[in-house]
């Protein structure tokens, strides 16, 4: 393949794989976000579900309670974490949906509902719980906290909400212990848990939910488009090549036409040797060298040849000349049929005593040479030497003028203009 196609591919493949890796990155981002965001639905409604509790125990369970006791069906210092502590009701269902989950080998939810004055210390927040809780209390309008934290080899949405500020209904349990069930006071004593006020912020629901599943979903989807994206980038780099690859073969078959077509064009079909038209334009070209020697030689009775054996006897006479000379002259030396049969040779960097032995040896073997049949063939020569003066016609001419000469007295010979 050429080096231009191959440039063209380099960069192309540089192109498409720059392109795969930018979208698989933004790809990557979007399915990671979209695990969150399946993750957070399941987490909003979880959460959705625990203000639900916190409400239908303030609001409804509570009442129901307060009121029996008021009415005597309930002993006043009656008091069971079970249906009277939302902190309580809130961590025992959490425990059973863990355990439930374990049965299913799924991660467990971490869940707290830490406060700074916990009756429990399992609900006691940590420093990092704290922290957020101040910032709950600080700024009532913030309903919300999430990060993103990964743990022991598991991914996990770290989230905190606020309870409902305390009602006074709370306050029967958390503002002063006096006005608490002894029931109560016997199990959790008289210190933890008091000194809360209506209106304030006890606790806050403290969540991390694994989102391994939605991720392992996120990253199946990923690689599926990945590996179709990719599968498409193939396709279609390899459409390209092959291409690009008929192409380079349609190109070299126009150049070697071309070629063809050239070398037709500059040279002579029957003798191959360079024709005329290129005998003209390297003359034209070559006419400023002052060591330029120009040529002209034909086959004497030439023309009786051709009647005596044929055209195709005389064509194959011209064939074998012309290699017979071919093979006696330099490298630098250029032979050209001009002619019917008549042939120039183009010389170069050569004195004229040189010359002179040149001619005299290509008479000699052209007499020698067996061309297949009885009569001896014999060449005249006409030379030229570039003077100062001189122009292509002029050159052409005094060249020209040599031959007749040689061939005025008496053929088989060379003459020097």
């Amino acid at each position: 393949m050429r080096s231009k196609n191959k440039r063209i591919l380099i960069i192309l493949g540089f192109i498409l794989l720059s392109g795969y890796a930018i979208v698989g990155t933004t790809l990557y981002e979007y399915t990671y976000k979209y695990a969150e965001d399946q993750n957070k639905k399941k987490l909003d409604q979880i959460l959705l579900n625990q203000r639900a509790l916190h409400s239908y125990l303030e609001d409804h369970l509570k009442p129901v309670i307060y009121k029996l006791k008021k009415e005597g069906k309930l002993y006043n210092e009656f008091f069971d974490p079970k249906v009277l502590s939302f902190t309580y009701i809130a961590r025992g269902i959490h425990e059973h949906l863990n355990t439930l989950r374990t049965d299913e080998n799924k991660t467990q939810i971490y869940y707290k509902l830490a406060t700074d004055n916990p009756r429990n210390l399992l609900n006691q927040a940590s420093v990092q719980e704290l922290h957020i809780l101040k910032l709950f209390r600080q700024n009532q309008t913030l309903k919300e906290y999430s990060l993103t934290v990964k743990e022991n080899g598991h991914h996990y949405i770290y989230y905190a909400m606020p309870i409902e500020p305390s009602k006074a209904s709370c306050m029967k349990c958390h503002s002063t212990p006096d006005k608490a069930p002894r029931e109560l006071i016997a199990q959790y004593g008289s210190i933890a848990g008091f000194g809360e006020k209506a209106g304030n912020i006890r606790a806050m629901i403290s969540l991390k939910m694994p989102f391994d599943d939605e991720l392992k979903e996120a990253n199946q989807i990923f690689l599926l488009i990945m590996a179709i994206l990719g599968l498409f980038f193939i396709i279609l780099f390899s459409v390209i090549v092959y291409f690009l690859r008929r192409l380079d073969t349609t190109q070299q078959i126009i150049e070697e036409k071309n070629k063809a077509l050239s070398i037709l064009a500059e040279h002579d079909s029957l003798t191959n040797t360079y024709n005329r038209r290129s005998f003209d334009s390297d003359l034209r070209h070559q006419i400023n060298d002052e060591s330029l020697i120009l040529m002209i030689f034909d086959i004497d009775y030439f023309k009786h040849i051709n009647d005596t054996y044929g055209h195709l006897i005389g064509d194959e006479v011209l064939k074998a000349l012309a290699a017979l000379i071919h093979c006696n002259l330099r490298d630098s030396d250029q032979l050209y049929r001009i002619g019917g049969e008549e042939f120039a040779i183009i010389s170069h960097n050569q004195e004229i005593e040189d010359i002179k032995q040149v001619a005299e040896r290509l008479l000699a073997i052209v007499s020698k040479y067996d061309f297949g049949f009885d009569e001896v063939i014999h060449i005249s020569a006409g030379i030229a030497a570039r003077v100062e003066e001189d122009s292509v016609l002029s050159l052409y001419k005094r060249a020209d003028d040599a031959l007749y000469k040689a061939k005025s007295s008496g053929r088989n010979r060379y003459i020097i203009a």
